[in-house]
């Protein structure tokens, strides 16, 4: 009978192949099921046929004629003086006759005029103590001075706007600049067709200018300041934004809401939290943002909420200095936000020196079909180069947290992104989940109320180690190593250990995958991530072909699939976008490390599995022949 050796054992070959073909059936499965979901998402069709939208109104010169004008010459006069001379002259004969039988406010003008009518306001500052309602239709009302700071009207923080206009439709508004409300200094709701020239807004602790509900609606030659929302908020309106200039608000521009079709064109954006923010716009929306300038939008204003800056009244704020104290979180240092928009187009606009990114993108995974922040288009823009040509670059020119569907990227001048690879137009991307750090960054510091800001956001304020994606870093490579640690004591605890040195190779690739990982993360280095990813995967692969070959089979059948799909993460990170797959195969990896960890601890830390105890051989005496006997 032969004997039998101590490290012989049941065989599991088949029981580890029928759990290796499942995992990869329920993967095959998955990415199955997530394509079908998303089949819909990428050329979705309009539910009801598009209307014409109504044409804002023109210029005009005739109609009743009505003046208004300040009672205060001295502030007449001062304001006057920068108008052009032929104005100016104009300007001082019809303040003589307004005298005579004009209006000494807009109110009592507007509350005078007749459907149709034209009022002209003279230089002048004007205080009212309540806000003008406008409901009068077919009014234009025109400044005469040089720029909107000529003629400004002020609710001086007593009111919660200064103009409302309300189904004021044929409404055309020039040359005046509202300012100190408690809310909008201008709001515009439920108008058909409106035209706002050289309009202006100052110090409003809400919007600047804010169109809602309305359609028809033209921004041209725009300024507003100092806001704490956005210098300009289109909500739900079909708008166009052109030739405006938005600078120390928290946000520039905000177009946002499921109804919404606009065109933001030729606006310079600058100094404000963040520069153009694109925001809830739903499955038929159409958003159009071409040839903006933005830069320098990088300031942050949260570190004074609950400060005595902002607790006081708004009227007793430090406006001048340019303190805000922002009801809604945007991210500082960005130009371009599109945060869960649909069908928006970014394409020809010049930014520089943003701190956080040029352009960033994100969509909320789950969300229902062209509410996830599906088919945007980036193409064509100039990063990181000042009009004057000279270079000033962004710490990012994309960022993008890889949810959505058919979302695209033709941006062959952008020098660093995030991803380091972006899918390009054409390819279909269908993403219902992107990259997992990505993903919670944006669900973590997204658009939110300002009332509990979250501590670890460095585009909310947090610096170094505070941040939520170096803490999220180490924490990943401290359990990295510890696993591998944990899966190589298992193969060594086993009855047939791997031999000395199998595991060079495989634990330098993933040490220096998890270094590399946290100092990739640190700098902002997306190709950097990519190849600590492979690095990690090819040493889980090195690991799990060691672990196979010592008789580990299962254990290491199941780490070979992980640093496979490690280094398919790796290649999808940094090589090219693979568009087939529904979801970011980091979501892959992530789902089958925690059972991998469940085998690896019980191998490591488990009882011993007990050696078969060699079978018993009776040995029976051996009898020589007579012949071989030795007889004494």
């Amino acid at each position: 009978m032969p004997p039998t050796r101590l490290n012989d054992r049941p065989d599991h070959r088949l029981a580890a192949l029928a759990f290796m073909t499942g995992v990869l059936a329920v993967l095959v499965f998955t990415c199955y099921v997530g394509g079908t979901a998303t089949e819909g998402r990428i050329a979705a069709p309009d539910p009801f046929p598009a209307l014409p939208a109504a044409e804002p109104p023109a210029y005009r010169e005739d109609g009743d004629l009505l003046l208004v004008c300040t009672a205060d010459a001295e502030d007449f006069t001062e304001r006057n003086e920068g108008v052009v001379y032929n104005e100016r002259i104009a300007n001082e004969r019809l303040q003589e006759d307004c005298l005579a039988d004009g209006y000494r406010d807009l109110p009592a003008a507007i509350a005078a005029a007749a459907p149709g009518a034209r009022i002209q306001v003279l230089p002048g500052h004007y205080a009212v103590d309540a806000a003008i309602v406008l409901e009068t239709p077919g009014l234009q009302i025109e400044g005469l001075g040089d720029s909107p700071d000529d003629v400004q009207i002020s609710a001086r923080f007593t009111a919660d706007t200064v103009l409302t206009a309300h189904a004021a439709s044929g409404l055309y508004l020039k040359g005046i600049a509202f300012g100190q409300a408690r809310g909008a200094a201008l709001r515009l709701t439920a108008v058909e067709s409106a035209a706002l020239v050289e309009v202006g807004a100052f110090q409003s602790d809400g919007a600047g200018l804010h169109i809602a509900d309305s359609t028809g609606v033209a921004l041209t030659d725009c300024t507003a300041e100092t806001a704490d929302t956005a210098g300009i908020l289109v909500e739900n309106s079909n708008a166009a934004v052109t030739g405006c200039e938005a600078t120390g608000n928290t946000a520039g521009l905000e177009i946002r809401g499921t109804a919404t079709t606009a065109t933001a064109t030729a606006n310079r954006l600058h100094g404000n939290t963040t520069g153009l923010v694109v925001a809830d716009t739903g499955p038929t929306a159409e958003v159009t943002a071409a040839d903006n300038v933005l830069y320098g939008n990088n300031t942050d204003h949260y570190h004074r909420l609950g400060t005595a800056a902002c607790e006081g009244d708004p009227a007793d704020r430090d406006w001048a200095d340019g303190v805000l104290c922002p009801d809604r979180a945007y991210p500082s240092g960005v130009g371009v936000l599109v945060a869960d928009g649909t069908g928006t187009a970014v394409t020809g606009n010049r930014i520089w020196d943003q701190q956080t990114a040029a352009v960033a993108a994100w969509g909320t995974p789950g969300q229902d079909t062209g509410l996830g922040g599906d088919r945007n288009t980036f193409s064509g823009n100039v990063f990181g180069e000042r009009e004057d040509g000279a270079r000033h670059r962004n710490r990012l020119d994309l960022w993008w947290d890889g949810t959505g569907v058919g979302n695209c990227f033709d941006e062959p001048g952008a020098y660093r992104t995030a991803p380091s690879v972006l899918p390009p137009c054409g390819a279909d991307a269908a993403r219902v989940a992107g990259d997992p750090l990505r993903s919670l960054k944006a669900w973590q510091c997204g658009l939110q109320d300002t009332a509990d800001l979250p501590a670890t956001c460095d585009w909310l304020g947090a610096r170094f180690t505070d941040r939520l994606e170096f803490q999220a870093a180490v924490a990943f490579a401290a359990a990295l190593l510890f696993l591998a640690g944990a899966g190589w004591l298992g193969a060594a605890r086993s009855p047939n250990p791997p031999r000395a040195g199998a595991m060079t190779f495989s634990a330098i690739a993933t040490g220096c995958g998890a270094l590399l990982f946290v100092l990739a993360v640190w700098s902002g280095r997306a190709d950097y991530e990519a190849l600590a990813v492979a690095l990690w995967g090819c040493g889980w692969l090195l690991a799990g072909r060691s672990w196979f070959r010592a008789g580990v089979r299962f254990l290491g059948g199941f780490t070979a699939i992980v640093g496979g799909l490690a280094v398919l993460d790796a290649v999808d990170r940094g090589v090219a976008t693979l568009a087939p797959m529904p979801v970011s195969p980091a979501w892959l990896w992530i789902a089958l490390l925690p059972l991998w960890t469940l085998f690896a601890l019980a191998a490591a830390f488990g009882p011993r599995r007990a050696e078969a105890e060699p079978p018993q051989v009776e040995r029976t005496p051996v009898t020589a022949p007579a012949s071989d006997r030795w007889d004494w």
